[in-house]
């Protein structure tokens, strides 16, 4: 019983004399020495005996101890945290989390750990490796690859292993990697022949963390337009020859068909911009394109504007497509920005709704500032159900409120799909004397009337008119109509 009782007190006093373990009958014999207690504790550590980690994202390392002694983790770095870096008398088993600063210096840094238990010569070693801060210096291309292709060179300064690649396999390199130094090395960078037009790549240089690109380009056959001295194309309408530069055979298309385009030869093409006759600015797009596959889906394009010849007054809505929607709650006008003598003003019709009270004005009037000159055609309903074409110019033989005037129906109206106006002279006319003639067209039907006497504008050569449609004095009866677009042709004396 003495000797029973003399080894459990011998335990006890070694550990308490360390601070700190745990001991319990069940977990120590008492029938061991002093020496054979020492010799059971156990260090456990499933650390690998190395790690690496990058300089600029270094990652974390995790492993854990489990032991029955106090232990301690020693030969912490400054840029190292280790969290425990020790163990606390109940708690003999952790994970550990070792985490470093990023490396700001071109050279490695290492640190030994040394994770040792009270009472034990047990101990593990691992070793932690953070990498240098990766210096990377590429000096790109200069320059374009000739089309029949070549060597151009670009250097490499790197200190950390590199390599090289490109984004397309007309593009390859004398050497695709290297293991950095302190001097840059050249890289001989070699273009196949290029059957197509001008090309491109991008080339990537990777070390360590750290990546650099640049663009490689190579000439090629050509195919472009030369750039014309404006892209805003006439409002009025225009003929453009634009000339275009290629090394193949070529077709040339436009986006839009309201424009003509044809090839002129090998070198040119020409592009025909009528009247701009809808309410908003329009654009076309002009393609080439090569006639021979063998280029591949190559094309060269070019954009040209032209703006719109109309401004609004009063209650005008530009609609998405380049329509435009008049009110008849307002004085609504769409008027033509240029004046002209004679012309024909035609109008393609949208969507409608024309009221039991409604009125539509084709008008002209005053564009020449000493010159007072009235032309109109006008459809009323209501109190009046009539179409009336009259002109009148002051102290004139050829004056006259004289008019036509004939009966239209309110579904007739809201049926036309075209609202026609002649404003010609006389000869122009091949039915009696008239310089005024109005038409309009219906599901099939066509009616029109001419006002059967000489233009007003015979006896003044200077006159001029600026002509607009829309609703004058209307009679808010919630008319409203829209035109989807208006051509308007010159005609000359």
């Amino acid at each position: 019983m003495k000797k029973i009782f003399f080894k459990l007190a011998a335990c006890l006093s070694l550990f308490s004399a360390f601070a700190a373990v745990s001991c319990t009958l069940d977990e120590i014999d008492t029938q061991m020495t002093d020496e054979e207690a020492i010799a059971s504790i156990r260090l456990e550590c499933d650390a690998l005996e190395a790690y690496t980690i990058q300089a600029t994202k270094p990652q974390a390392i995790a492993f854990s101890i489990s032991s029955t002694t106090p232990w301690t983790i020693e030969g912490i770095p400054s840029w190292l945290t280790v969290t425990p870096a020790s163990s606390a008398t109940s708690s003999l088993a952790e994970d550990i989390v070792v985490k470093a600063s990023i490396n700001d210096s071109f050279s490695d840094r290492s640190a030994v750990l040394t994770v040792t238990g009270l009472n034990t010569e047990i101990v593990h070693k691992l070793t932690v490796t953070q990498l240098r801060k990766g210096k990377l210096v590429v000096t790109p291309i200069t320059g374009q690859f000739p089309t029949a292709g070549g060597t151009l060179p670009f250097s490499v300064e790197a200190n950390l292993p590199w390599e090289v690649s490109a984004a397309d396999e007309w593009l390859s390199f004398s050497v695709t990697s290297g293991q950095g130094g302190d001097e840059a090395q050249m890289v001989g960078a070699t273009a196949t022949q290029n059957e197509s037009i001008v090309r491109e790549t991008t080339v990537t240089v990777v070390s360590g963390e750290q990546m650099q690109t640049f663009v490689a380009r190579q000439n090629g056959q050509s195919l472009e337009f030369l750039a014309p001295e404006s892209t805003e194309l006439n409002r009025l309408g225009q003929e453009l020859e634009i000339g275009v530069n290629a090394t193949m055979d070529w077709t040339v298309e436009a986006s839009d068909p309201f424009y003509t385009v044809e090839k002129s030869g090998d070198d040119k093409v020409i592009l025909k911009a009528p009247f701009n006759n809808q309410f908003a600015p329009r654009s076309v797009v002009l393609t080439l394109k090569p006639v021979d596959p063998k280029y591949g889906d190559v094309s060269s394009s070019l954009t040209l504007t032209q703006d719109i010849n109309f401004k609004f007054s009063g209650h005008c809505e530009v609609l998405a497509d380049g329509s435009v929607k008049v009110y008849g709650d307002d004085k609504s006008r769409v008027q033509l920005i240029d004046g002209y003598r004679y012309c024909s003003m035609i109008l393609k019709m949208g969507d409608k709704h024309f009221a039991d009270a409604a009125q539509m004005w084709v008008y002209a009037n005053d564009a020449v500032e000493t010159v007072e000159i009235e032309i109109q055609n006008q459809i009323q309903l209501g109190k009046r159900i009539r179409v009336r074409l009259n002109g009148y110019l002051p102290n004139s033989s050829l004056s006259s409120y004289d008019s036509v005037d004939y009966a239209i129906t309110k579904d007739e109206l809201n049926a036309m799909d075209e609202y026609r106006v002649d404003i010609l002279p006389s000869e122009n006319f091949t039915e009696g004397v008239g310089h005024l003639k109005f038409s309009f067209s219906y599901n099939g039907t066509l009616r029109s009337a001419v006002l059967d006497k000489p233009s007003i504008f015979e006896d003044e050569p200077t006159a001029a008119c600026h002509y607009w449609f829309g609703c004058y004095s209307a009679s808010e009866d919630g008319t409203w109509y829209v035109v989807k677009t208006c051509d308007v042709i010159p005609v000359a004396e």
